[in-house]
């Protein structure tokens, strides 16, 4: 994993830019660094050295007849056979790494060659001979890649601190984005938060001729490719541990010791099985709380003792989670109130010190159906179709009602959520179960309320799922959830904060052929009755106890209900000063102050939506400094 940055049809004096660029990126490859510049781009790399460990791996690499470059942030499973498919055509390597398999494969197959590619990437290509250039992203967006248009030319780079950092775009927030983002907890795609900086997508490309012509297309369709079901439930079980064992395998290659995350949960589990299974004794690594309802100590180890592996356990203090308050937004890089971000954070430094890359459980809550929301959705519509008047008055009754609790996904909390986000559209009731803000709830607190924004958002979310039947309504959630909660949040999330340790992060749940057998199960061997991940479930009891398997969906959060009015009251309400709030001009002062007072009064669970104004307030604060 590395830290790509550059600049295609560059003009004027780039170098300072640059080298601002390079500085903020510095963490995501702490092992090596090159800068080259072409007639029609400048390509720059910060290495993490995983796959050939030589200064022949060393970026920017060109092949051995040098009419391409790219620079290259991620790792190809699949890149064996594709050097065998090169090798036999006639083409030379001069390294054994990931990277230059990429550019023979491009000399034989143009762009076409990008769909071929099974693996987490973003890179910049630069077909010298043409001067064609290309910015390219994997298929479920697991790697970031952000691009944008100045006077200096287009600019890319993994994070969008770097670009801010050049001082090449101005500090200008996208109030649609932060309107978005008020409702997710993060920014999706193409947006970012400013309005002259977008993202690529997972499976677009970039293509930026020699004369300067910019078109963003697709390149792949594996997300939405699907391998049919069996038969029978049974036998999907077993094809699901013969593909795990396969994606597991491919994935644990690489010239340095690799790790696996555990918290306890079936998904993290079924991994580490795996990988015990591929390698024999592996290495897990796991993260403690101090908080009770957040702590899963008794079920990682359990795990941990059951396939034998050299664990390793670290206790989260709330002392020093709150130590990192006011440096997060440095770690995220753009606005993203996701409260998992501490304990993923503090996990990958953990990890960091004992493997250079670790395996995780995320995408298989996505692909399986693990969230309470995929398994109530049913529920939902039938709820919602009670006139509104009726629902608005169970809701208000329920906040007067049910007491406040600090406590990780207390019954109190999922039964507000639960009522809030009830609608008769089920995509968008799916999103506003998740939201921090409701859309009239954002309008009383935000400045600058777009409703044609909203509707923009609402008509995103069917174009996401215009390829999948209407007969298939989990599977729509399911695809609405990759596209954008775990692309954009749960995604980025993990790459930051691993990235900020120069970890590398590997996703098995996400590799192609896992996606392509989850797309082709039917509803009901993903979610049966009250269970959900229904499939996974059968597979863990095969190797852990009831405890193990039967366990509900926990989340890998942080407690900050109580931080909230208790340990971070100081530091809420001098970041979020009406003072402070009114200078910036996003919020409004009164709204913003009656959701603190609610919050430490016990009145209202406002954890989420504070939160989510607290981490944009910490971030614009530190962008500005970046900046200037």
């Amino acid at each position: 994993m590395c830290g790509i940055y550059g600049v295609l049809q560059p003009r004027g004096d780039t170098a300072p830019g640059l080298q601002k660029m390079q500085r903020q990126l510095a963490h995501r490859g702490p092992d090596g660094q090159g800068l080259e510049r072409l007639d029609n781009a400048i390509l720059g790399h910060q290495r993490l050295s995983i796959i050939d460990l030589s200064e022949a791996g060393a970026q920017q690499l060109w092949d051995a007849r040098r009419p391409l470059r790219i620079t290259f942030n991620g790792q190809i499973y699949n890149y064996r056979e594709l050097r065998d498919e090169c090798r036999h055509a006639g083409l030379q390597f001069r390294s054994a790494s990931d990277t230059e398999v990429i550019l023979n494969l491009y000399l034989l197959h143009g762009e076409r060659a990008f769909a071929r590619l099974n693996g987490i990437f973003a890179f910049a290509l630069v077909d010298v001979r043409s001067g064609d250039a290309f910015l390219v992203r994997d298929p479920a967006g697991i790697k970031p890649l952000y691009y944008g248009r100045s006077a200096n030319g287009l600019a890319f780079a993994s994070e969008l601190g770097a670009l801010i950092a050049s001082r090449w775009f101005p500090l200008d927030v996208d109030t649609a984005a932060l309107q978005v983002y008020m409702q997710l907890d993060f920014v999706p795609a193409p947006m970012s938060i400013l309005r002259s900086i977008q993202k690529l997508p997972g499976a677009m490309l970039l293509h930026v001729s020699r004369d300067g012509r910019e078109t963003v297309r697709r390149f792949s369709d594996v997300p939405d490719d699907e391998i049919p079901a069996s038969p029978s439930a049974g036998a999907d079980v077993d094809r699901f541990a013969a593909v795990m064992r396969q994606v597991v395998e491919r994935q644990m290659i690489a010239d340095v010791p690799v790790g696996i995350f555990l918290s306890g949960g079936i998904d993290s589990s079924i991994v580490a099985q795996s990988a015990t299974e591929v390698a024999g004794r592996v290495s897990t690594f796991s993260i403690a709380f101090d908080e009770p309802s957040f702590d899963e100590r008794p079920y990682f180890d359990t795990v941990a003792r059951m396939i034998g592996s050299d664990h390793h356990t670290e206790t989260l203090r709330a002392s020093t989670m709150l130590d990192l308050f006011p440096r997060v937004a440095s770690v995220v890089s753009e606005p993203l109130a996701d409260g998992s971000i501490f304990p993923t954070y503090f996990l990958s430094r953990y990890t960091r010190q004992h493997v250079k890359v670790a395996l995780s459980g995320d995408g298989a809550d996505e692909l399986f159906g693990g969230y309470p929301t995929h398994r109530i959705s049913a529920i939902g519509r039938a709820v919602a179709l009670m006139p509104k008047t009726m629902r608005s008055a169970i809701a208000n009754g329920a906040h007067k009602v049910l007491p406040v609790s600090d406590t990780n996904l207390s019954l109190d909390f999922r039964i507000k959520k639960f009522l809030e986000g009830l609608d008769r559209d089920p995509l968008l009731q799916n999103e506003r179960w998740l939201a921090s803000f409701q859309p009239e709830e954002a309008a009383e607190v935000s400045r600058a309320f777009d409703p044609e924004a909203q509707q923009q958002l609402v008509a995103s979310f069917h174009a996401a799922v215009q390829n999948v039947p209407c007969n298939r309504p989990l599977e729509r959630i399911l695809r609405l959830d990759r596209r954008f909660y775990l692309q954009d949040g749960v995604l980025v999330k993990t790459d930051r904060a691993s990235m900020a340790s120069s970890l590398e992060v590997r996703v098995p749940f996400l590799d192609n052929a896992m996606i392509a057998f989850a797309n082709g199960l039917p509803a009901d061997r993903k979610i049966r009755g009250r269970r959900s991940k229904w499939l996974l479930r059968e597979y863990a009891r095969r190797f852990f106890p009831e405890s193990i398997w039967r366990r509900p969906k926990k989340g890998f959060g942080a407690p900050l209900g109580r931080w909230l009015r208790t340990d971070l009251r100081s530091f809420v309400r001098d970041t979020l000063s009406s003072s402070r709030v009114d200078r910036d001009g996003f919020f409004r002062p009164e709204a913003v102050m009656r959701l603190i007072e609610e919050h430490e009064a016990g009145r209202r669970d406002h954890r989420k939506k504070i939160f989510n104004i607290l981490m944009f307030s910490m971030w614009y604060e530190w962008a500005k400094g970046l900046s200037s």
